[in-house]
């Protein structure tokens, strides 16, 4: 299949992060014969989601969606995660600067392969505006480079404690 798609001129790459101060590792080594135990926090830090579009040569738009606020009255709490609204608009929002530079007006937004990315008005919001769509194929993290940067990001969370004052 020939496309015109080229990793260095022409893709953007969008991605969704989630982060919080309790992140920890998963994996542990420990001797062998020896028993195995992690102390985990108690309590689960709220969740930071960080929206972000990047090219090869640099950052185009990034959105930081802070933890909300939860009504205390509420016998249900209401999630406060990323819902098709706050990414609709974030692609337009890229996407409106992107119209203002002529170098991209060929470009393919390439994203995830997740539901919240294939809604139909966003689909049609992309089409409309002239770009092309790509989506990566499942549980494929090495083809976007947004994903091996937070990769490092989430790493080094994880490996280290935070101070006082990073929380």
């Amino acid at each position: 299949m020939e496309t015109d798609i080229d990793y260095f001129s022409n893709c953007i790459f969008i991605h969704e992060a989630a982060i919080h101060v309790n992140m920890k590792r998963t994996v542990a080594w420990f001797k062998i014969s020896s028993r195995a135990e992690v102390v985990m926090p108690k309590t689960r830090a709220k969740t930071t989601t960080i929206l972000e579009a990047i090219f090869p040569y640099g950052v185009i738009s990034v959105k930081v969606r802070g933890p909300r606020a939860v009504n205390q009255n509420k016998k249900r709490k209401t999630g406060g995660g990323t819902v098709i609204g706050h990414y609709f608009n974030f692609i337009c929002d890229t996407m409106d600067i992107l119209d203002e530079h002529e170098e991209f007006k060929v470009c393919y937004i390439v994203m995830d392969n997740v539901p919240i990315h294939k809604n139909t008005d966003t689909e049609k919001e992309i089409n409309r505006r002239g770009y092309g769509r790509v989506y990566l194929s499942p549980h494929s993290p090495e083809l976007n480079p947004i994903e091996q940067f937070w990769s490092v990001c989430k790493s080094k969370t994880k490996r280290e404690e935070l101070l006082q004052e990073e929380t």
